[in-house]
C-alpha cells in the first residue's frame, strides 16, 4: 500500500477539523477588522486609506509565500504550519496595541507572512492525504470552513467593534487554538510523502490543457473581484449610506453564508459542467453583483448583490488550488501552491489600491464589466487549449 494511502488512513476526523480550522483563519486575516476600519481610519488619521489595513496582510503573503512553498517542497508542511500559527496569533492580537501607523502596518505585513505559511501548509496537507474527487470535496470543505469562519468572525467582529476598535484584533487569538489542533491531531507529513505512490494530483509530466500561468491569472482576478467588494463596501455602507459597524459586519457575514452554500454545491456543479463551466457561472455572478452595487439605492438590491458575490466566491475558490495541484508534479507542488496563494492575495492587495484611486461607484462599474469580460473568455480559452 502506498505511503499516501497510509497517510490518508492516519488522518482522523479531528485532524480534518484541525486543517479546516487552520484554513478558516486565512480568509479573515484582513477582514476580521473590517467593521472597525472606519474607526481605525479616524484613530490613526488615515481617512479613506484605512482600507489598506484590510489588505496590507496580503502584501506579507505575496512577499513570503514562495519562500514557504520552497520550504514545504524540501521539508514538508508540518513545521511551516507550526511556526505560522504561533506567529498568526501573536502578531494578530498585537495589532490592537501598536503605537502608530507605521508599527501597525509592519505588524499587518508580518501577520500576512504567517498567513502565507498557514495557507500553503493547509493545501499541502490536503493534497498529501486526499486525491482525485475526494481532494476536490475536501478543498470545497476548506472553502466552506473559510466562509463559515467569515460568518462567525465578521459577526463577532461587528459586535466587538461597537465596544472598541481594539476588540476585533482579539479574534486573531484563534491562531493559538489552531496550533493546538495541529500539534494534537495532524500527523507530520515529510516532503517525500508527496513523491511516492500513485499521484492523481500530479504526474511525472505536467498535464496538458490550460497552462498553470492562466490558472494563476484567473485566481488573481477572482480574488480581485471578491475583495473589491469586501474593501469598498465597509466605507461605502458606513460613510455614504450611514450604516453602523454592526450592520456592516452582519452584511459581510451574509456574503459568507451564501459562499458556504455555494462551495458545498461546487463539486456537484463541476461534475455536471466541469471546472470551466463552474468558473463561468462564478464570474457571471460577480459581474451581476457589481452591476447591482452600481445601482445601489434600495435594500433589496443590497441583499441580492450580496447573494451574487457569495455565489461567485463559493463556486470559484475551491477550484483554484484543485486545478493547480492537478497540474503539478510531486517535486514542484508546494511551489505551485505558493504561486496560487500569491496570485490570490495579490488580487486582495490590489483591491485596496483601486478603492484609493477611484470612487466606489466607478469601481463597481469597472468591476462589473471586468467580471462579464472574464466570463466571456473562459470557455473559448479552455476550448482552444483542449484542442
Amino acid at each position: 500500500m502506498s505511503e499516501q494511502r497510509s497517510n490518508q488512513k492516519k488522518l482522523s476526523t479531528l485532524g480534518i477539523a484541525a486543517i479546516l480550522l487552520m484554513s478558516s483563519l486565512t480568509v479573515m486575516v484582513g477582514t476580521a477588522v473590517t467593521p472597525a476600519v472606519a474607526d481605525l481610519g479616524r484613530v490613526y488619521g488615515l481617512g479613506n486609506y484605512a482600507s489598506w489595513l484590510i489588505t496590507t496582510p496580503a502584501l506579507g503573503v505575496v512577499i513570503t509565500t514562495v519562500l514557504f512553498g520552497r520550504v514545504i517542497d524540501r521539508k514538508g508542511p508540518y513545521w511551516v504550519a507550526f511556526a505560522g500559527l504561533l506567529c498568526y496569533g501573536a502578531f494578530g492580537v498585537a495589532g490592537a496595541y501598536m503605537p502608530g501607523v507605521a508599527a501597525l502596518l509592519i505588524d499587518r505585513v508580518l501577520l500576512g507572512a504567517a498567513t502565507a505559511a498557514i495557507m500553503n501548509a493547509s493545501v499541502t496537507f490536503i493534497s498529501a492525504f486526499f486525491q482525485g474527487e475526494a481532494q476536490l470535496k475536501i478543498l470545497a470543505l476548506q472553502s466552506m470552513a473559510m466562509e463559515c469562519g467569515g460568518v462567525i468572525y465578521l459577526s463577532v467582529s461587528g459586535m466587538l467593534a461597537d465596544i472598541s476598535w481594539r476588540c476585533p484584533f482579539y479574534i486573531y487569538g484563534l491562531g493559538f487554538l489552531a496550533f493546538l489542533g495541529l500539534a494534537l491531531f495532524i500527523p507530520r507529513v515529510p516532503a517525500t510523502a508527496q513523491e511516492s505512490g500513485p499521484q492523481t494530483g500530479g504526474t511525472s509530466e505536467t498535464p496538458q490543457g490550460v497552462p498553470v500561468p492562466l490558472v494563476l491569472l484567473i485566481a488573481f482576478l477572482g480574488m480581485l473581484m471578491f475583495f473589491t467588494a469586501m474593501v469598498a463596501l465597509p466605507l461605502y455602507l458606513q460613510n455614504q449610506l450611514g450604516r453602523s459597524p454592526s450592520f456592516t459586519g452582519y452584511y459581510l457575514a451574509s456574503i459568507d453564508v451564501v459562499s458556504v452554500l455555494a462551495a458545498g454545491f461546487s463539486p456537484n456543479i463541476v461534475r455536471r459542467v466541469q471546472e470551466k463551466g463552474c468558473l463561468t457561472i462564478a464570474f457571471a455572478s460577480y459581474g451581476t453583483a457589481f452591476l447591482l452595487y452600481f445601482f445601489l439605492g434600495s435594500t433589496p438590491l443590497i441583499w441580492a448583490a450580496a447573494c451574487f458575490v457569495g455565489i461567485g466566491f463559493g463556486l470559484s475558490t475551491p477550484l483554484y488550488n484543485n486545478l493547480i495541484v492537478n497540474k503539478s508534479t510531486p517535486s514542484n507542488k508546494g511551489l505551485n501552491i505558493s504561486f496560487c496563494t500569491m496570485a490570490m492575495f495579490a488580487g486582495q492587495f490590489l483591491s485596496a489600491l483601486l478603492i484609493s484611486v477611484t470612487s466606489a461607484e466607478n469601481l463597481f462599474l469597472i468591476a462589473s464589466l471586468t467580471g462579464f469580460v472574464i466570463m466571456a473568455c473562459i470557455l473559448p480559452v479552455a476550448k482552444r487549449y483542449k484542442r
